[in-house]
Parts: structure tokens; sequence; C-alpha cells
């Protein structure tokens, strides 16, 4: 305290000093509380306090009252001033115009913000919803990937073979297949197409879904083209091929009608069908619909707009020939030109089949005619002339320009296959006629098919969401194959895998497939065969037999197929009877009835096996096959490798015993003396030799050695039967040439034993008269016997 008094007293005394000076100083009259109040004042404003104490002094506060302090102070982080539309735009002038365009524009400035913040939201949530498709798709993809047949197909229960229960449709076609191949074997023919369709349609009735309705729709698609076609004789293609067009054509052709009726059922007040409708009233009705705003046709009203050409146009569009020519004979002769009513009239009488010669040329010209001269799409006359006229000179040209000019004459593409199949000619020279400048090009179904194939799968399935349109378009423009290879490999018709197995064989069954072992049909059969094998081997048979078929029928291929049924089952006796290849009671017997048949099945069986290295299946095959010479030439093989391991070890004897049982089995069921029985029944002898002397030999018994070495008459007794014996041993069987080796080691160490060096010392020069039939080690060993003796 006495400090702060002395400096109080020393600034006052400075104080004073300053005031008497003579200087120009304001004089400020304050006292000392007044100065130390100022002086406190000022050091509070400068002083800084401790912020920590004052937050956690507001903590607590806000605590105590159950706010949570850490919110609020987000809040405040986070608190934005909104500007209103006063601030944004300040109000100039008084004027109600003024004040409007400045609230215009306020609000203008907010609608911008809101669809900038709304563009945000939705990029976010189509983002999101891009990538959970993407996710799904690629999931799909990875699940279904290389899944052709690899995975137990849906139709097909995981149950074992005693449970096994084939579902719905594919045990529905499983029946049909069944019929086909008793068919096939009695020489009979069935309508298989018409089969499948019934069973799809049962399947479909049961199931009730879309897909099986339009699967249906294919099934229904084939019945129409494949009608009378097994009738026609393989040589004659272009037959074939008009059949199958006008099955098509019909078939769309029915379709147009029903989508008539159904348009007119849907619009009653509008078409006013009237109580007794037939097909020229339902065209009419239908144009009344399609057309309705054009305003009064000519048929309800005189002078309306003209359809004579609309109506004949969809007349042959439903296929209703008798009443386009009744329109033609009542208004085309009367009120156009007789003589294209004439030649109409004739390509009517024709099957609507494209006319030739001066006829087709007329009708190109006239066609070439109207295009040239139309104006677009308001046009109904012209453009449905031009398509008649088009249609009567199977111009492809016309066809290319309607498509143009009038975008939407071809809705579906429905219209446009049938106006396209009704242009093909499917013989005639390259140029069918000309008059003028127009020339007639022939179309043939090869064009039209590349047209189809220009664009994706994707084009005519709505982006793979209907992936059996697709396989529509395919069967409309008679590319079977390809239908069958995309239902059965196309990510997206995964769940038609089974039904692309029974297109196959339906098609192949009234020839329209080529049976090709490599193709994607014949490939998708075998597979579906061999996915039955280990649920019912019956069944599985069934589809092997037509799986070989498909693939070309010939014997290799039913062999081949066979022996991988037999050896993947081992169901031989369901498969071939208890009597063998020439019993009734096997499930082979009702394939293959004629037992010489059967027989050459079973024995190109056998070879498979054989040639697969799988030799217990080949041996039972070639007795049950009546080939039992071929058996013991197996066996005989198998006799001489087993005795070569007895010879290093002990363990093969009973392996021995057992072929040698089965040989003799073999041998006393050959009954005919041909040279390759003789020849396999002399080396079975010769090989029971060989076991003795390797027995004998491996227990030291060298007597019993020397007295069996001389039954084979292979092996020299004197040196002047060494050439010969050299001869006689390069034309025995590959079995015996093969043990040679260790004949020769057991003998000459039983001579060696016995001490006979002139009988070794004749073995020796046998052995070196046949390098390549011994080792060098071999030949080194029975020398060193010969020097021992020396």
């Amino acid at each position: 305290m006495n400090g702060k008094s002395s400096d109080w007293d020393s600034l006052l005394l400075r104080s004073e000093e300053l005031v008497k000076q003579d200087v120009d100083v304001p004089r400020v009259e304050r006292d000392i509380y007044q100065i130390e109040q100022f002086s406190e004042h000022l050091r509070s404003r400068v002083a800084q306090g401790d912020p920590t104490a004052k937050y956690l002094d507001a903590s607590r506060l806000l605590a105590q009252e159950g706010l949570n302090p850490r919110e609020y102070t987000l809040a405040l982080q986070n608190f934005q001033i909104m500007p209103v539309s006063e601030d944004v735009q300040q109000q100039r002038g008084a004027d109600v115009d003024s004040y409007v365009q400045q609230v215009h524009q306020s609000v203008s400035a907010a609608a911008i913000q809101m669809a900038h913040e709304n563009a945000i939201s939705s990029f976010e949530k189509h983002i999101d919803s891009y990538l959970d498709s993407t996710w799904q798709k690629q999931k799909k993809a990875l699940f279904h990937a290389g899944d052709q047949f690899g995975a137990p197909l849906p139709a097909l229960s995981k149950r074992d073979a005693s449970n096994f229960v084939l579902r719905g449709k594919a045990a529905k076609y499983a029946d049909v297949v069944k019929a086909l191949n008793a068919a096939i074997a009695n020489g009979t023919k069935i309508d298989a197409v018409s089969m499948f369709t019934e069973a799809c349609k049962v399947s479909s009735q049961s199931s009730k879904d879309s897909a099986g309705t339009t699967l249906l729709r294919l099934w229904t698609i084939c019945q129409r083209m494949l009608a009378g076609v097994s009738d026609i004789p393989a040589s004659a293609v272009s037959q074939k091929q008009m059949l199958m067009i006008d099955g098509v054509k019909s078939y769309l052709e029915d379709n147009f009608c029903a989508h008539m009726q159904s348009v007119v059922q849907h619009h009653r007040t509008v078409a006013t069908l009237g109580g007794h409708p037939d097909k020229s009233r339902l065209v009419e009705a239908y144009l009344r619909v399609k057309e309705k705003n054009r305003g009064p046709l000519d048929f309800d009203s005189p002078g309306g707009v003209d359809t004579v050409w609309a109506r004949i146009y969809f007349c042959l569009r439903a296929g209703y020939t008798k009443e386009a020519k009744d329109i033609i004979a009542l208004k085309v002769k009367n009120d156009y030109s007789s003589s294209v009513g004439e030649w109409i009239e004739e390509w009517i009488d024709g099957g609507c089949k494209p006319l030739t010669g001066e006829m087709a040329a007329t009708a190109l010209a006239e066609s070439e005619k109207l295009l040239a001269s139309s104006h677009g799409e308001g046009e109904l006359r012209q453009s449905y002339m031009a398509a008649v006229c088009a249609l009567a000179a199977g111009s492809a040209r016309c066809a290319d320009c309607l498509s143009r000019d009038f975008h939407s004459f071809f809705p579906t593409i429905e219209d446009y296959t049938w106006f396209r199949l009704s242009l093909i000619r499917v013989d005639g020279s390259k140029r069918i006629g000309s008059i003028g400048s127009s020339r007639l090009e022939l179309y043939t179904l090869a064009d039209f098919q590349s047209q189809i194939n220009q664009y994706s799968a994707a084009h005519y399935s709505k982006g793979g969401q209907e992936p059996l349109l697709y396989a529509a378009v395919l069967l409309m423009s008679l590319q079977a194959d390809k239908a069958i290879e995309y239902l059965a490999t196309n990510k997206s018709t995964h769940e038609f895998r089974i039904d692309s197995v029974h297109f196959a064989i339906c098609m192949w069954y009234h020839r329209v497939l080529d049976g090709l072992e490599t193709s994607v049909s014949a490939s998708s059969v075998h597979q579906y065969a061999y996915s039955l094998i280990h649920q019912d081997v019956s069944l599985a048979l069934e589809y092997y037999i037509i799986a070989s078929l498909v693939m070309g029928g010939s014997l290799e291929v039913k062999g081949r197929l066979l022996k991988e049924l037999l050896t993947e089952s081992h169901a031989y006796g369901v498969l071939l009877g208890s009597g063998g290849a020439v019993s009734e009671g096997g499930a082979l017997a009702v394939f293959f009835p004629d037992r010489q048949h059967r027989l050459e099945v079973l024995q190109s069986v056998a070879q498979e096996c054989a040639s697969a290295a799988q030799f217990e299946e080949a041996v039972e095959l070639y007795m049950v096959a009546e080939r039992p010479a071929h058996a013991l030439r197996i066996l005989n093989h198998r006799i001489a490798e087993a005795i070569e391991m007895t010879s290093t070890e002990y363990a093969g004897d009973d392996t021995v015993l057992e072929l040698c049982s089965r040989a003799e089995a073999a041998e006393e069921a050959i009954y005919t003396k041909d040279e390759f029985s003789g020849r396999e029944k002399e080396a079975f002898e010769q090989l029971k030799i060989i076991y003795k002397i390797i027995k004998n030999w491996r227990s030291g018994n060298h007597h019993e050695v020397l007295e069996h070495l001389w039954e084979l008459g292979f092996i020299p007794s004197d040196r002047y039967r060494v050439q010969a014996c050299v001869h006689h041993l390069k034309g025995s069987h590959p079995a015996v040439v093969g043990m040679i080796q260790s004949i020769l080691l057991a003998g000459g160490e039983a001579l060696m034993k016995l001490e006979k060096p002139d009988l070794l010392h004749i073995l020796v020069s046998f052995a070196a008269a046949i390098p390549d039939r011994i080792s060098q080690q071999a030949y080194q060993r029975l020398s060193e016997y010969q020097t021992f003796l020396a």
C-alpha cells in the first residue's frame, strides 16, 4: 500500500510541474477516484479473460436446465441467415409494376435454388438405384456364369434316385420324348410338334405365368410352321421353305384377326360393329377405330375418306382373300382400273405369291409411281395401294420406301415380318422382269434373315426384359437353329434351357435341323440327357437315343453315347436285361428291336470303352455282344500285365487267376474257327505256360522252369532253330511278345543254376538276335550268366 501511495505522489508531482509550465495543454479536472475508475475501465477493455472457465460455467448452467450444450454449439456453427425477397431485391420504386417485377425476380431466384436442390437429390437417388441395379445384374451374372447345364436343372429334383420325380413341364416333355422314341422304333410317324405344344399348354395353364404363355406362343409358331413339313422329301428344299413361310404367314394372319377383334372389343362405341358381323364388317370396324381422327370414312358416308385400298390391305393382312377379291370386283375395277384389278385378282388366286414377267413389272411401276407422288403419313389411299402393288410385285425396294416414308405403316414386328415374308421368292432367276427403268430383283429368305440379324437380341427383347420375343422373331424368320442357340446359351433365357432341348428335338424330328454332332442343338440334348443319368437311367436312355440321332445317328456316335451312359450309371441290368443283348427285357431292346443292330451297337460301345482304357466294361460288353474273341484279346493283355507284376512281387497271383478264369469262360464261348479267334486262344494257352515259368522262377524251382520253357515254340533248344524262332516270335501275339524279356531271364537263371552252358549259349544268341525286344541291362545279365559258367 505504501508503494502505491508513493507512485501516486510522484504522478501528482509531475502533473503539477506540467501545469506550471507554459504549455498549451488542455486542462482536465479529475480527482483521484475518477482517475482510478477510468483506469480500471480501460484495463478491463484490453485485458483477455479465461474463455474456458466461462464455457464451463455456461455448460453447467445449460445442464441444470436439461439442455445439451453440444447440440447448441453445432446449431450455432450451422446457423445460416436466409435472405428474404426484400434483401435480394430492394424496393427502389413505389409503383405496383416495379414491385411485381421485384417479387417475380425474388420468386424466380427461390425457384432456381429449389430446383437445384431437387436436381441434386434426384441425381443422388438415381445413382443409388443405378448402383443397386448394377449390383443385382452382376450378382445374377455371377451365379449363372458358365452355367448351361452344369447345375441341376430347375425341373429336376435333387433327391436320391429312388425318390426321383420329374415335375411340371419337364415331365410332360419327357412323355412326348418317350412317345417319339417308340414311334421311331416302330417306324411310324407322329405329330411331335403338336404333342410338345399340348404339353406346354397344360403346364402353362397350371403355372399361370406370363412366361409360360409367351413360351406357348413359340410352340404355336412352330406348330404352324412345321405343319406338313415332315412329308416333304429332304431334297425338296424350296418346297419345304415355301411351306414353312406359308405356315408362319398363316399364324401371323390369325394373330392379326385376334388383334382386330380385341381392338373392336375395347372400342365398341367407335367401332359400331353391329349384331351380325362378318369379316368385311370386322375390317371396317377396325378402320373406324384406327382412322378415327380422319373424319367420316367412305363406307359410312359418301364422299368420306377413301379406304378402299386400306380395306384390301387389311383383308389380305388378316388372310381374308375372298373379301379382298369382293372389294376389288366392286370398287377397284369400277372406280380405278380394270387392269389393276385383274392382275391383283390373279396374284390372289396364285396364293399371294409374287407375280412374274410383265405383270410383276407393271405392279412394280405402279407402286413406285405411287410412292414417288406421295407426301408422307397423311395419304391413306396412296400408301395402302402402293403396299398392295409392292406385295404383288414382290419388291423389297418398295417395302423399304414404305418403311422410310410412312414410319407408322409397320407398327409391330409381326406386321413387318408378314409383309417381308410375302415378298419372298424361293426359286426363280435373279431378274424376274423389267419395264422402262423399273427392274425386279429376287428377294430371298436369306435377304430377310440378314435384315433381321442386323440388330442385336436386346433390340427385339426390350433390353432383355422379354427374352422370348427375340426367339419368336428368329422362329418367324425361319432361323430355328439360332433360336435354339439363343435359348440354350443366352444368360437371360436361363429358365428356358429345358425348352431349348425339346425345341431342338422337335426341329430335328421334323427335319428342319441337320444332324450335326458339333451343333448347339445336339450339345444341349446331350447335356440334358447326361444330367438325368444319376436320377432316372431309363429316362436318360430315352434322351441319349434322341441325342445320338440329333448328333448324326452314326454307329460310332451311338456307341460313344451308350458307353457314356453305361459307364456313368453302371446300370447294366436295367439297360441290357438279364439275358444279355438278345434279352427282350432290357430297356435297350425297346429302342433297338433288331437283334443284329443291337449287337452292333453294343460292340461299338465296347470299342469305345476299350479305347478309353475301361477294360472291365469293354470285356463285359463284348461278352454281351457275343464277341468273346474280342473279350479274350483284352483279357490276354491284362493277363500279361498281371504276370509281369508277379515277377517282382507276390501280390499279383490272385489277379492272374481271376483273369484266367474269365478268359477260360470267353474261350469256351468262342464257337467260330476263324484266324482271329484261333490266335487269341493260342495266346491264352501260351500265357498260362508263361505264368507257370514266372511262378516257378520266383519260387526257385529251376527244373520246373526248364520243363515249361521248352513248351513255348519260339524258344530255341538248339542253335539251328535260332533264326526260325526269331521269325516265329515276330508273328506271335503282342501280349506274349511283351513277356519275352522275363521269359529269357527266368530261363537263363535256371540254365545257370543247373549248369547247362550249351543251352545257355543258345539262349544268349537268341537274345542277341532280338535286341529290340529286350533291354541292354537284361542282355548284360544273360551274358553274366554265361560268363559264370565259362
